[in-house]
């Protein structure tokens, strides 16, 4: 039996639920998740979730911090995602996340940033039964991608400011 995760709910979710506009946010990721249940993209809303809910971090004018509840909740991988040079911060990108595998084992090998949560918004607000599609095609033409991996032309994000890939 798995047990509830009292401080990762209350000290991770539960803080950017009291924001009406992630709060609303969170309402149609769930209403997204029928859907995608009925597309056969579970796996791709997942990840989305994962990257962003859970392992999100934003960058700021002090530079960068964590939003994601996974993060919040553990000081190792607050630390880990934040100040280490080992994973690697990409700017956030809808269909290359949702190509993007994930750990579950261990802390994460790649975060995505966003500029804010208006980005956030904007971007899983349109229907995403044409994402789904994309999304598969270039699973299909290009693969996915594993944990760890930047791609050329990426936006990289170090401990403290943006830098060019």
């Amino acid at each position: 039996v798995v047990e509830p995760d009292v401080f990762h709910d209350l000290f991770g979710h539960v803080p950017l639920l009291f924001d009406p506009m992630f709060a609303d946010y969170m309402q149609a990721y769930g209403a997204g998740g029928m859907k995608a249940s009925r597309l056969d993209a579970c796996e791709l809303l997942a990840r989305l979730y994962w990257y962003t809910v859970e392992f999100g971090l934003i960058q700021t004018p002090k530079g960068l911090r964590a939003y994601g509840a996974g993060i919040l909740s553990s000081a190792g991988e607050l630390r880990h995602s934040i100040t280490s040079q080992e994973p690697q911060r990409v700017g956030f990108d809808l269909q290359r996340l949702m190509r993007s595998h994930y750990r579950i084992d261990t802390y994460q090998a790649t975060y995505f940033v966003i500029d804010s949560f208006q980005q956030l918004f904007d971007a899983t607000a349109p229907d995403f039964t044409p994402v789904y599609r994309e999304v598969r095609e270039r699973i299909g033409r290009d693969g996915e991608i594993e944990a760890g991996v930047v791609l050329a032309g990426e936006r990289r994000f170090t401990a403290g400011a943006p830098a060019s890939a």
